[in-house]
């Protein structure tokens, strides 16, 4: 049984000398145990696939040091946690960076940017990713240098005939999520609603175990429901298509191997905060 540690770290406001920087204006970080080991295995190492609440010039979120990274230092757009980790872009550090959460409550200071989860998502909140820094270097220690690798990659684009994903109507919620498919067959769906193309190539990495970026050149939102078999089903064990081949024939899009130079960050130093 995991457990969770109850003290409370200590909250902390900034101090004058600090003003000048983009951080947050009251922060707490409390130790909330190990993530679940089948959420790591599903959304890759360091990721449990959670998202954080942003609102009311709020940020809440319960996660991983590793997930915790890859928003501050701007994979939001390009998947995120799980685009880091199957593509390996985050290296070094101790152990317990993708293992154990942390809850962090933090409030945004009067006058900075109101932004919503959507934006956070989208890589269109540089301020508040700023302030995530900040954070991870005054509560975490956290050094970090960036390096640039020349990583395996799919890259999305359309096929031959042109792509064919259905528009999404205004009222569409919006909604992304891999279930499994309730009709049997040892088959799974892919579900997406009045999202974009960076969404649907984060889902495709979670599926592919590989990073995958957005060559398709599409700028608006789509819903579609896409029947595919699992990844490591064998021939027979699944009556639905491989997911590249429900891609290519229901939506018109292709996945190619392709090699792409892409940023990544190696972890110098860090440290667990400590208690009051």
């Amino acid at each position: 049984m995991t457990v969770v540690a109850v003290f409370v770290l200590s909250v902390e406001r900034r101090p004058a000398a600090q003003q000048d920087r983009d951080a947050f204006e009251v922060a707490s970080v409390k130790p909330m145990g190990d993530a679940p080991a089948e959420r790591l295995a599903a959304f890759g190492r360091g990721c449990d696939g959670s998202f954080p609440q942003v609102e009311n010039n709020r940020f809440r979120v319960t996660t991983t040091v590793f997930a915790l990274i890859t928003w501050a230092y701007g994979y939001n757009d390009r998947g995120g946690c799980s685009f880091t980790s199957n593509g390996n872009l985050i290296t070094g550090g101790p152990s317990w960076v993708g293992v154990e959460r942390f809850e962090v409550q933090a409030v945004v200071p009067d006058g900075a940017p109101a932004y919503n989860l959507n934006q956070f998502l989208d890589g269109q909140s540089p301020r508040l990713n700023a302030m995530l820094r900040t954070l991870l270097a005054d509560r975490f220690k956290l050094k970090v240098r960036r390096e640039t690798k020349d990583a395996p990659v799919y890259a999305l684009v359309a096929g031959r005939g042109g792509a064919k994903v259905p528009a999404a109507k205004s009222d569409d919620p919006v909604m992304f999520n891999i279930i499994p498919d309730n009709g049997g067959g040892n088959a799974l769906r892919l579900r997406v609603s009045n999202v974009n193309m960076s969404r649907v190539a984060l889902m495709v990495g979670i599926v592919m175990r590989r990073p995958v970026v957005d060559g398709t050149g599409m700028t608006g939102q789509y819903t579609f429901d896409l029947l595919f078999a699992p990844p490591n089903a064998n021939p027979g064990d699944s009556s639905a298509p491989a997911l590249t081949t429900a891609f290519q024939e229901q939506l018109g899009l292709r996945l190619e191997d392709a090699r792409r130079p892409v940023d990544g960050i190696v972890i110098e130093s860090i440290e667990r905060p400590t208690a009051n």
